[in-house]
Formats: structure tokens, C-alpha cells, sequence
């Protein structure tokens, strides 16, 4: 853990794209942990996450857009840096995705993946996290929205891999809790529990996924839960 915010504090990010940028989570690392950023663009697809996000980031120097991610509305080599954190399970189609970011990434320029996986030596509560993740992605495929179950390690790294990046680097890491049942993230957990259980009742979908979700929300009463395991890779556009 230690490892992976030195060698963010070492990044000048520049002018930086955040991709799948969600509601921004990535972006406020980029403010709090890289050593220093000119601006930072952040584009997702969900109209929903972009709406937010806005509201969240008024800087002059933060900008966020509602874009395809595999056809992205800038010139080829115009970013310094390129971020896409938790977000590759979200993709219909991440080769194309990996293609487009590296189109408008500079030669030289940053290409940082956080992504987290589900294999590995993980704690119980830790496994709560990809078991929540897991249903959460069959209730949005149930929807027709793209979700895939989180990758393996050896999935992520195998993607980045046939992207050619130079002198990368990887981190394994994930975020430490000292009490898995009063973990704040229990809260937000839950409440996607409900979220999905009243989704599935409101489309009578199969009983089986409303009973899943329950005995998730049980589970996290009982054992708690922490973020799963992630993996951060770096490396540099040829």
C-alpha cells in the first residue's frame, strides 16, 4: 500500500484523461496523490455519473463529458497522462477502449490501470466485496447492461500486456480496515443490496437473485466487508 502512493506522489500528471471516470473517484486521487496535474478531463458514458460528477468537481481546471469510450471527441496525442481505475469489467468491448486511450495519449506519455480482481488470497470480508460485485453485474446484464464479473489478475495483466506499454510497473495493493463490520463501505453495500433486491421485485425477475441478494445482506452483517484486492499498472506509450 505504502509502495503504490510513493510512486503516485512521484507522477506529474500534466493534462490527464480519466477514463470511465464514474462518479470520480479516480480524480480525487489524481488531486490528493499524484505530485502534481495541469487539468484533468474525466469521460464516462452514463449520463447519471456525469451529472454528478460535475456537480462534485466545479474547478476551473476539472472538466468532465459525457463520451463513448471508443470513439473519444479529442485529437490523437493531446493527454500527458491516461487513468482508468475499476472500471475494465465495465467495458462491452476493452481492446477497442485500450486503443482509443492510447490514441490520445502522447508518445512518452502515462497509461495507469487500477483495476480490482477476484482470485487471489483475499480475506472473508474481502470476499463480500466480490460476491456483492459478482450479483450486482447479473442483475445489470439482467437489464442489458454491460457488467462483466471482475477479472482475474493474471485477465488484467494479460490485457495490458498486448498494449506494448515500456518500463511498466506493477502494484498490488487494496485498502486496510480494522474492523470489517464497521467499515463504512458496509453502509454503501447495503444500500446496494436493497437497491438491486427492489430492482429485481419491481421486473419480477427469478427469485433465486432477490434470495442471493438477502443472503448477501446477511453475510455483510455477520462478516463485514473490505475493498477487494487491485492491481495498478504503469507504463509508458511507445
Amino acid at each position: 500500500m505504502k509502495d503504490v502512493y510513493q510512486r503516485l506522489a512521484q507522477i506529474d500528471a500534466g493534462v490527464a484523461l480519466d477514463a470511465a471516470t464514474g462518479k470520480g473517484e479516480f480524480i480525487n486521487v489524481i488531486k490528493s496523490d499524484f505530485r502534481s496535474y495541469a487539468q484533468i478531463i474525466g469521460v464516462d458514458s452514463s449520463e447519471k455519473s456525469v451529472s454528478y460528477a460535475q456537480k462534485v468537481f466545479p474547478e476551473n481546471d476539472i472538466e468532465i463529458y459525457r463520451m463513448n469510450l471508443e470513439e473519444l471527441a479529442f485529437e490523437n496525442e493531446h493527454f500527458d497522462t491516461v487513468t482508468i481505475a475499476n472500471s475494465i469489467h465495465h467495458l462491452e468491448n476493452p481492446d477497442k477502449v485500450f486503443v482509443e486511450l492510447l490514441r490520445v495519449l502522447k508518445p512518452g506519455g502515462l497509461f495507469l490501470v487500477s483495476e480490482m480482481y477476484r482470485d487471489g488470497e483475499q480475506t472473508e470480508a474481502q470476499q463480500t466485496h466480490i460476491m456483492m460485485h459478482h450479483w450486482l453485474s447479473s442483475i445489470d446484464r439482467l437489464f442489458g447492461i454491460s457488467h462483466r464479473e471482475t477479472y482475474t489478475r493474471d485477465d488484467i495483466h494479460k490485457m495490458i500486456k498486448k498494449l506494448a506499454l515500456k518500463k511498466c510497473e506493477s502494484f498490488d495493493y487494496y485498502l486496510p480496515v480494522d474492523n470489517p463490520k464497521m467499515n463504512r463501505n458496509c453502509e454503501t453495500l447495503l444500500n446496494n443490496c436493497k437497491d438491486g433486491i427492489k430492482r429485481l421485485e419491481a421486473s419480477e425477475a427469478s427469485s433465486e437473485l432477490i434470495n442471493k441478494g438477502k443472503e448477501l445482506i446477511e453475510r455483510i452483517n455477520n462478516i463485514g466487508c473490505a475493498g477487494a484486492s487491485r492491481v495498478m499498472v504503469l507504463g509508458y506509450k511507445s
